[in-house]
């Protein structure tokens, strides 16, 4: 027990600084190590030990990390640079997106940090080569949204200093020829997509060979996702356990028929060659973190097979988590850490000490059972879909994958390399495709659920039902696993009381959407955009939060016209969640299946006793911009205006109506074509919100315009600051500032950014 006791602690030790939102100095952290030694002859208190020591570990590795970030003085600024291409460059729909190391400015030599960087149409690179770019450098950052993605936190977990956005570059050397791994990689890739050229689907097939995740289309990641079987098409560590086992079952098959012939053991041949090969099929992937943590247990229990010890399995697991975290204390920032160990984890709490007893096929259904009810509360902590049909998608899709294509794709890809043999990995790609083909079919049965995570108390209650429905116990606590397992499917989510307006304002970078919340009804004002390379804004950022503040359908989605900024998420909106009723400026360019009505001016309707109405929204042939619908919305004595993007013509003709707010969206995200000295004397508002990108290509907010809200007794607030920011208006005197989401969910890895400089 005291093994697994201080594995606990250590373990504890290098979590604990992911929850503080900054770090504290080196010699502080090393304050309780000092205080753990002087306690270490109270036999209780001794697990303060190791407790200390992952503590200070983990301290100084953020540190050093944290020092290796892009500095202040470069962010925004556009260099030339001399950089060494690391591991295998992702072509993207508009570009090349890669990972540079051995940076340097190319004028003065000062190194740089790490970064990734994105080349719109740029050449195609190869891992080491040496390449001159002229960039735009930026420190790493991400939007901060509710139920967002933490790009900020995958960034740093990745060991990525800065981002840069390529102008022109120019390859200085060929990479330099040798067995490094990146240059393998790239190779079996160059090889694979020449052997599987011309053949549907085939390129699927090197996601599992080499672990390149860019290969798979946005059609293949919904198909996984609602499925539940993204983790196949990953060099998970199932399939590094599974290549294991027959490294391990050949070795052993030839000793005992006697075509090899070992004078010792043969537990000392297969445990050299069982790691060796384990070892670079995880380095061929990658080195995810699920593949480090398979690797980890199988050298793990092969010497202590040598060892002749038999501990615990949960000493293993427990093993690999430590060795996992202490060899990057960032790591347990990404979701696939976590979702990685918990299934291992569940697989060894369900099924321990009832594997000797059972049959294969008990055994196979249970543990997709385990896996499906036990990842619920992890998957909702991540903003991640579930997926109902996962246990039916799994249970052939594993053996299919594990068994027949991984295999034949790993021996085909051996037999291609050497002896140019094609056959066997076409073979395989044929076999994946008909598995991705039995997978759309499961995936319409039913979509992915996506679920609002139901805050900690209830994800408490849903680890408690998870384990009584998965314990030995489980017929005796089926009732009360149930109940606490509702906690997950009925979170409580706050309402504004009648009369009160709830305000969010998205940060969906340069574009706008914002959330209106009365006690029963919800209005959506824009969707952020979807670009070229088919990132969209509505998916990625407006539908989560949307999810995660409670909002299951629209009463309204409206739309302020059709720039790609304002109405590019709309499709996947209006397709996601139930919408009433679409009204939109410049309606008829719109997509057809929204089926927009138009805003007519002077429309108006009360929700819960608080008045919307549309200001302004003038046709044709006004410009798309001067087209948007304006809403002002009154709560008792607060009002808020949200004009999109209407210039200085059409801040002038709404001079007449009534205006004043509390609160007020800058128009046209703070443009020197918008903000007149009219307008906003007209407004009053006590807060200008400037939604707009960090470093925006446009000048958004204009220094001018900001100066001139300063001026007239506004304050300036920026979503790239804040990140979402919600405001309450109601009848108990002016708006007030809720809260920002990058002040809520601060942590020490998270870009701290001065106001100031948003509006240089």
């Amino acid at each position: 027990m005291v093994v697994p006791l201080f594995l606990i602690a250590l373990i504890t030790g290098m979590l604990l600084p992911l929850s503080w939102s900054s770090l504290p100095p080196t010699w502080l952290a090393a304050v309780p190590l000092g205080l753990a030694v002087l306690l270490w002859h109270v036999r209780r208190l001794r697990w303060l030990l190791p407790l200390s020591i992952g503590l200070l570990w983990a301290c100084l590795f953020h540190h050093q990390l944290l020092g290796q970030r892009l500095s202040t003085e470069f962010d925004g600024v556009r260099v030339q640079v001399v950089a060494q291409v690391r591991g295998l460059p992702e072509p993207t729909e508009s570009g090349w997106r890669f990972d540079l190391e051995q940076v340097r400015l190319a004028d003065t030599g000062q190194p740089l940090p790490p970064l990734r960087a994105h080349w719109f149409d740029g050449q195609p690179l190869s891992p080491g080569e040496r390449w001159r770019f002229e960039m735009t450098l930026r420190r790493p950052a991400g939007m901060a949204n509710p139920g967002g993605f933490d790009y900020e936190a995958w960034l740093y977990a990745q060991g990525i200093g800065a981002l840069g956005s390529v102008r022109s570059g120019q390859r200085l050397s060929e990479a330099q020829p040798g067995p490094g791994i990146a240059a393998l990689r790239n190779n079996i890739r160059q090889q694979l997509e020449q052997v599987l050229d011309g053949q549907p689907g085939g390129t699927r097939l090197t996601a599992l060979v080499v672990g390149d995740k860019s290969v798979l289309g946005r059609e293949d990641w919904q198909t996984l996702q609602a499925t539940g079987t993204s983790h196949l098409m990953v060099i998970s560590g199932l399939h590094v356990g599974m290549l294991a086992a027959a490294v391990f079952g050949v070795v052993t098959l030839l000793g005992r028929c006697g075509v090899l012939v070992w004078p010792w053991p043969r537990l000392w041949l297969a445990m050299p060659l069982v790691i060796v090969v384990a070892a670079v099929y995880a380095l061929l992937a990658g080195f995810d973190v699920p593949v480090q943590r398979s690797l980890l247990m199988i050298t793990l229990g092969l010497l202590i097979q040598l060892l002749y010890r038999q501990p615990g399995l949960w000493t293993f697991w427990l093993v690999a988590f430590a060795g996992v975290v202490a060899f990057n204390p960032a790591a347990p920032l990404r979701a696939g850490f976590w979702l990685s160990f918990i299934a291992v984890g569940l697989l060894l709490y369900g099924m321990g000490a009832r594997l000797g007893t059972a049959n294969i096929w008990w055994k196979w259904g249970r543990a997709q059972w385990l896996v499906f009810v036990g990842l619920w509360p992890w998957l909702l902590l991540w903003c991640m879909p579930a997926s109902l049909t996962s246990p039916l998608a799994n249970v052939l899709a594993i053996p299919w994958v594990s068994l027949l294509v991984v295999p034949a794709a790993l021996l085909g890809t051996v037999l291609q390399m050497l002896f140019d043999f094609p056959w066997l990995v076409r073979a395989a790609a044929v076999a994946l495709n008909w598995l991705f083909d039995g997978l759309d079919w499961v995936a319409r049965l039913r979509e992915a659920e996506r679920l609002a995570f139901p805050g900690w108390a209830g994800f408490l209650l849903g680890l408690a039902g998870v384990t009584a429905l998965l314990s030995p116990l489980a017929r005796l606590l089926w009732l009360p696993g149930l109940v606490c397992l509702l906690a997950l499917l009925l979170p409580p989510q706050p309402r504004p009381a009648p009369g009160q307006l709830w305000v969010t304002v998205l940060d969906v970078g340069q574009g706008l959407s914002v959330l209106l919340q009365t006690q029963r009804h919800d209005l959506l004002y824009d969707t952020g955009a979807r670009f070229a390379s088919g990132f969209d804004l509505g998916e990625a950022v407006v539908h989560p939060a949307l999810l995660a503040l409670g909002v299951r359908k629209l009463d309204i989605l409206l739309l302020s016209h059709a720039d790609n900024d304002h109405a590019g998420g709309a499709g996947f909106i209006a397709a996601n969640l139930p919408v009433k009723r679409t009204l939109a400026g410049q309606y008829a360019a719109l997509d057809p299946l929204l089926q927009a009505q138009p805003c007519i001016p002077s429309e108006h309707w009360s929700w819960d006793d608080v008045r919307f109405e549309v200001v302004h929204s003038p046709p044709p042939p006004a410009s798309a911009n001067e087209q948007s619908c304006v809403l002002r919305v009154v709560a008792g004595q607060g009002a808020v205006v949200l004009p999109g993007d209407v210039g200085i013509r059409g801040e002038y003709q709404m001079l007449d109506k009534p205006l004043s707010a509390d609160l007020l969206l800058a128009p046209h995200h703070g443009s020197r074509s918008s903000s007149s000295y009219a307008f906003i004397r007209a407004v009053n508002p006590r807060w200008v919100v400037f939604s707009a990108g960090r470093h925006s290509q446009y000048g958004h907010p204009h220094p001018r315009v900001v100066e001139r809200y300063r001026e007239l007794g506004a304050e300036p607030v920026y979503t790239a600051t804040a990140g979402a920011i919600r405001f309450v208006l109601d009848d108990t005197g002016k708006a007030r500032r809720e809260w920002s989401w990058r002040e809520r969910a601060q942590r020490f890895w998270h870009e701290d950014r001065a106001p100031g400089r948003l509006a240089e």
